[in-house]
Order: structure tokens, then C-alpha cells, then sequence
């Protein structure tokens, strides 16, 4: 069994310093409380280091979440999955990355999220991943990608795992939930989609709706709209008796 956490929580707006605290808190206070179970995969939000800016210096803020990210790593002995803003030739890249120990890895966001200009304050990525980790093989995405079901269909049937970090708001939250359980059902593998709570500094409001999918389209896990640590378990013997069971990829 693999061991995941999620961590929704309400996100300091351009504040890493703030945010740094908070999730080292958050995760060993709630740690803690349940008894220090051992994770596998701990997976943060969307840019979570600064919150869904569109100032050109969020980049800025790279070092301070990736350091930490490398912290939370060494001291629970997990990998560690998230967003964050990442300064490339001629301007940034909204990304995220996968820290296991001294290993990261990283993906940026392919369909920046024109609604709200991001387009204009984010190059976008050009191609999608897969990585191994605690016996999975992730395809990490970010947000608006959930849009787009051509990004992980096209990593199936290798892929096992799809992710989304995001911050998805509250007024489209019905979207996330229903998309998050669709991806998940059309490729028969888990899909972790992890939101944020709160109101950011553009006065969007989310409720968090975060969720653990299994290949059937059963949620696994679902985090509500409060701040936290929601733990759950997976395997990879689920998505494999699925696909034999159900062997709908056979006719991609």
C-alpha cells in the first residue's frame, strides 16, 4: 500500500516566508495528531509557495519553496509533489515538481490558464511527464491542464497515477469534481487532484474539494473545504486488476 497526503490549506498571498511555516506546521502538527503515520507521496497546491499570482518576480519565491519541499523530503522520508514558479529565458514557468530526497523533477504547466492572463505572466510547457515514484508511474499536471484530456491520454496505458495540483475556484468547483472523476474513469488510474481554501489577494474565493480517485471512479478520498492533512492509501495492484478486468485501453 502506498500512503498519500494531501495538503489543502489556505495559501499566503505572495508570502513564502508564511507559507514555508504554515505547511511545515500544518504537516507535522497533523502528523502528529494521527500518529505519525509513514507517508509515501505528500502532495501540496498549485504555486502554493505564493498563491495564484501574476506578478512577473513570483519566480522569485523558487528557492524558498523548493528548499522547504527538500526539507519536508529528508524529514518524513517521502517524496514530495508541488507547484511552483520556476524563472526560465525571458520570463517564468508555472511548474511542478516532484522532490524525492536529492532527486527533483520537474513539469510545467502546458495549457496556462488564458481566463485570467496567466498566458501573459507564464511561458507554457511543451510536454508532459512520467515519473516513478513509491511504485506508481505519475503523470503530474497543474491545474488547467484538467481541462484537456488529451494531456494524460496520450501517457496511458503506462501511466497509473495522473496528478493535479491547483487553485481552482470555488464558483467552478462543481468542474474540478466532476472532471477529476472523469479523468480517472477514461484512463482507469488513480487521479490526486489537491486545491487550496481561503480568498487570494485577487479576491477569489476557493473551498478546497480535494480528491483521491480510483481507477473505477470511486473517490477514495475527499478532503472537504476545510484546512489539513487528509491521508489515504493506493496501490498500484487496483489499477492493474482494473485494466484486466475492464480492458477498454485495449481499443485506444
Amino acid at each position: 500500500m502506498v500512503r498519500v497526503g494531501l495538503v489543502q490549506f489556505d495559501i499566503a498571498w505572495e508570502n513564502a516566508a508564511g507559507n514555508v511555516a504554515k505547511v511545515r506546521d500544518l504537516v507535522r502538527d497533523q502528523l502528529a495528531a494521527q500518529g505519525n503515520p509513514k507517508l509515501d507521496l505528500l502532495v501540496l497546491p498549485e504555486l502554493w509557495i505564493c498563491g495564484f499570482t501574476m506578478n512577473l518576480e513570483a519566480y522569485k519565491t523558487f528557492d524558498a519553496g523548493h528548499q522547504a519541499m527538500q526539507a519536508l523530503s529528508r524529514e518524513h522520508g517521502c517524496a514530495v509533489l508541488g507547484g511552483l514558479p520556476h524563472q526560465v529565458e525571458g520570463g517564468q514557468q508555472n511548474r511542478c515538481y516532484l522532490v524525492d530526497g536529492e532527486r527533483s523533477d520537474a513539469y510545467a504547466k502546458i495549457k496556462t490558464f488564458t481566463f485570467a492572463g496567466e498566458d501573459k505572466k507564464y511561458q507554457r510547457g511543451s510536454q508532459s511527464l512520467r515519473l516513478p515514484v513509491a511504485g506508481f508511474q505519475l503523470s503530474p499536471f497543474v491545474c488547467y491542464d484538467l481541462r484537456f484530456p488529451e494531456l494524460p491520454r496520450a501517457m496511458v496505458p503506462e501511466t497509473n497515477l495522473i496528478s493535479y495540483v491547483a487553485n481552482w475556484p470555488a464558483v467552478r468547483v462543481h468542474h474540478w469534481r466532476q472532471l477529476l472523476i472523469a479523468r480517472a474513469i477514461e484512463n482507469l488510474s488513480y487521479v490526486i487532484g489537491v486545491n487550496r481554501v481561503g480568498t487570494d489577494g485577487a479576491g477569489l474565493d476557493y473551498n478546497g474539494q480535494s480528491l483521491i480517485v480510483g481507477p473505477k471512479g470511486d473517490i477514495v478520498l475527499d478532503c472537504g473545504d476545510k484546512e489539513g492533512l487528509f491521508i489515504a492509501e493506493i496501490t498500484p495492484q487496483e489499477v492493474v486488476d482494473t485494466r484486466a478486468t475492464w480492458r477498454f485501453l485495449d481499443d485506444m
